[in-house]
């Protein structure tokens, strides 16, 4: 008995050590060279994907946390309302990105646009309340008329209770900030 459990405690050992030595090379990998290369980032407004419509949401304030974020992570970033663009931008044009339309997508003089879609955002009561969301981002480089990055983020916010049910009206923007959060880790942080 004694022998198999030395046997076992020393195989998990090593297993353990091999998968954090993995896990730590995997952390080392270099960000994509694009990143690096990226000057400054227009972020257009926030495209209203939802079908209802029953919250109300601010959309300037999902465009400026995702400023906040990206200037937080080392990019010159700023915003434009100038789509550049005939009529609204559709989630078609987004999922469906034709070079042609983004060569024309933001700003003339702009090369790197960030262009989020809200797809859902809803809160419900139950023995205290919930909120859930879900954004999806692209940023597109015109030069070439490519997508460099898409993503997609969900976030969830709840409070148990009495006191949950008075707070309804806060999960909506608090699983709103967490979806946004989630999204905008897919882009890398720059070195200064």
């Amino acid at each position: 008995m004694k022998p198999l459990f030395v046997k076992t405690s020393f195989c998990m050992i090593v297993l353990l050590l091999l998968s954090a030595t993995c896990l730590a090379n995997r952390a080392k990998l270099p960000p994509d060279p694009r990143f690096a290369s990226i000057g400054q980032i227009v972020v257009l407004p926030v495209v209203d994907n939802r079908t209802g419509k029953k919250d109300k949401i601010s959309l300037d304030s999902l465009r400026k946390a995702a400023i906040n974020n990206l200037k937080h992570k080392n990019y010159s970033v700023t915003g434009s309302d100038n789509t550049d663009v005939s009529g609204d931008i559709a989630e078609e044009d987004l999922n469906d990105a034709n070079p042609t339309w983004v060569k024309h997508l933001g700003p003339p003089d702009s090369r790197w646009v960030l262009v989020i879609g809200l797809e859902d955002v809803h809160s419900k009561i139950t023995f205290g309340s919930t909120g859930n969301a879900e954004v999806v981002g692209f940023l597109f480089d015109k030069q070439d008329g490519t997508v460099l990055w898409k993503g997609t983020g969900v976030g969830q916010a709840g409070q148990g209770g009495l006191l949950g049910m008075t707070l309804k009206g806060f999960m909506s923007e608090a699983a709103l900030d967490n979806a946004m959060a989630n999204l905008l880790s897919g882009i890398p942080k720059r070195v200064k």
